[in-house]
């Protein structure tokens, strides 16, 4: 049985969360809060107290990222990292912006709001100014991250762009981005989330 580490409002927990409904596998969440990730015991299966972590029989996979990549080549190799060398590049370039430019723009800022974190403020509102045009200039002409259809591409990047309000950001502004996440949020199966806009969650 795949166990997975995380929390409800996690947003890179999610990531894997979504991966895991859509490809139809059974798993058991352990609920591991800030406090369970400074124990002895979630230190011995990651090195790096984070979240998520992938548990399979002898296989455990950290980074929300390394997780996607890894369900993606063994179970759905092809369609969902990448079809062509240009595929797969491009789905490597948002995964990178996920882990970089939404991580430290949005889902910083919603760690603040949220969670009241200390963080670079200033620094945290320039990286989501100069990304999230970018974003919606792609989404405007792109039903689809990469290619005709989810990838994990968009499993990585939708989370915390979805959960934009709680980081006092107006969705409303980026309708491109709304209608992408509102797209995933409707396919069969969506596990819904917190945050998550709950009239179109499932």
């Amino acid at each position: 049985m795949i166990q997975l580490y995380g929390t409800p409002r996690s947003g890179n927990t999610h990531k894997v969360r979504m991966a895991l409904t859509f490809l139809d596998l059974p798993w058991d969440e352990r609920l591991t809060d800030a406090a369970a990730r400074q124990s002895d015991a979630f230190a011995a299966i990651t090195p790096m107290r984070q979240i998520p972590v992938y548990v399979e029989t002898d296989r455990t996979l950290r980074d929300s990222q390394a997780i996607l990549t890894y369900l993606a080549a063994r179970h759905r190799p092809g369609d969902w990292d990448g079809r062509t060398p240009q595929e797969r590049g491009e789905i490597a370039l948002w995964l990178s912006h996920a882990a970089n430019e939404i991580a430290n723009g949005p889902a910083t800022l919603r760690l603040a709001r949220q969670f009241g974190a200390t963080i670079a403020e200033a620094q945290a509102q320039a990286v989501t100014a100069r990304f999230l045009p970018v974003i919606e200039a792609h989404l405007a002409q792109h039903r689809w991250l990469v290619g005709d259809r989810l990838t994990i591409a968009d499993l990585s990047a939708s989370p915390y762009l979805a959960l934009v309000a709680e980081a006092d950001i107006d969705l409303a502004d980026w309708p491109a981005i709304g209608e992408w996440t509102d797209r995933i949020a409707a396919l069969p199966g969506f596990p819904a989330m917190p945050g998550w806009p709950a009239h179109i969650a499932s």
